[in-house]
């Protein structure tokens, strides 16, 4: 065998035993590669799961909860013209295993006698109590027809309120939560309470007014409902990052539920309920009937 046929195989052999050595290289590099692309995949559903299961805890509401100074024992924010009434419940904590049961009754828009729901005066309670028309509201921030309630007759409520021919109480239910994944009727609710805590009644109007406004955009986020509650004066972050209102919020809703509302806006004025066309009308024939007593 010649030197150059010696040359050649060893030459060939030394490529042979280099590319199975760049084989095995890439073999590992393969496979730490796979290694690697696993584990990010494990550690992306570790996390998945992570906030899946925090959102889920946030939302476990209990069941019983205390209630806010800003609201009596049946979830209504009371504005009158000297601002809005605190600690007025008479109970401390309230249990949505302990509801209560009206037996007053009322004739609504059917002709079919109901259950005043609780806390509301009847009309014969309330002909000669001595007290401005009181307007009960129950609402939900997130309903359509509220919203442009609210837009009609938003601004005259208000100046009724600041003039005191009439108290305004405000109860916020959750009806539509039902079809609301982020459950934007209960946060904003729970906020609104703690901003009631904090302001007057005009402030806190309108705080409800800019609310309002953002109905059917899709429901708001906890973010901009506490920069929308910063900007009419109250600072609602802890109430917002604990929850504070909520086992109260779905007491409201599920003793008004029980008690005769069954949509909102329901609206009622010294025990009876508003079934007209014009509210302007009608709550100063109220007004008008009440001072003339």
């Amino acid at each position: 065998m010649s030197k150059g046929s010696v040359s050649s195989t060893d030459a060939r052999e030394r490529a042979r035993q280099l590319a199975a050595q760049q084989a095995k290289k890439l073999s590992k590099s393969s496979t730490r590669w796979i290694q690697l692309t696993v584990l990010a995949v494990v550690l992306l559903i570790v996390g998945i799961i992570a906030v899946v299961v925090v959102n889920g805890n946030k939302n476990q509401i209990a069941e019983s909860g205390p209630v806010p100074a800003s609201a009596n024992q049946y979830g209504g924010i009371v504005l009158t013209a000297d601002g809005i009434k605190q600690n007025t419940s008479t109970e401390e904590t309230r249990d949505v295993n302990n509801l209560g049961t009206s037996e007053n009754k009322y004739t609504n828009a059917e002709g079919v006698e109901v259950a005043m729901p609780l806390g509301v005066a009847t009309a014969e309670e309330a002909e000669n109590n001595g007290e401005p028309v009181r307007v009960t509201v129950f609402q939900d921030y997130d309903c359509v027809h509220c919203a442009q309630f609210e837009s009609q007759y938003g601004d005259e409520i208000e100046e009724l309120v600041k003039s005191g021919k009439i108290t305004l109480e405000v109860r916020n239910l959750t009806f539509l939560d039902a079809s609301s994944p982020s459950f934007y009727s209960a946060r904003a609710n729970n906020v609104a309470f703690a901003v009631a805590e904090q302001v007057s009644s005009e402030q806190f109007l309108e705080f409800q007014k800019e609310i309002f406004s953002y109905q059917g955009t899709g429901g708001l986020s906890n973010e901009e409902l506490v920069d929308i509650a910063s900007k009419h004066g109250a600072d609602v972050q802890d109430a917002v990052n604990d929850n504070t209102w909520r086992p109260f919020v779905n007491v409201v809703t599920m003793e008004s539920s029980t008690n005769g509302i069954s949509g909102t806006p329901t609206i009622f004025a010294d025990g009876e309920q508003f079934t007209a066309s014009d509210f302007s009308s009608w709550i100063n024939q109220k007004i008008d009937a009440k001072e003339s007593n």
